[in-house]
């Protein structure tokens, strides 16, 4: 661990130590839970943000379309087939 100073409004200073006082968990490690979950939420957010950004326009509507009554909606495996047949 590595040590910070940081300051905290009056407000969440006062319900961390009811949180405290309720749980018995100290204050800094109240604050430490705090921050890696947040941190964690961050880390997902980036890389759910750096998949979007990878795809294009197009990979993100793949599978919308769905035809009815078609056992094989993949037509471009039988390219061969569709085209030899005409």
């Amino acid at each position: 661990m590595k040590r910070y100073q940081l300051y905290l409004n009056p407000q969440s200073v006062g319900l961390i130590d009811l949180f405290q006082n309720e749980t018995d968990i100290s204050r800094s490690k109240i604050i430490r839970l705090t921050v890696d979950a947040l941190a964690e939420n961050f880390a997902k957010l980036l890389v759910d943000k750096k998949k979007i950004a990878i795809q294009g326009p197009l990979d993100q509507i793949v599978g919308i379309i769905k035809p009815r009554g078609r056992k094989t909606t993949n037509l471009a495996e039988k390219v061969d087939e569709i085209y030899l047949s005409n």
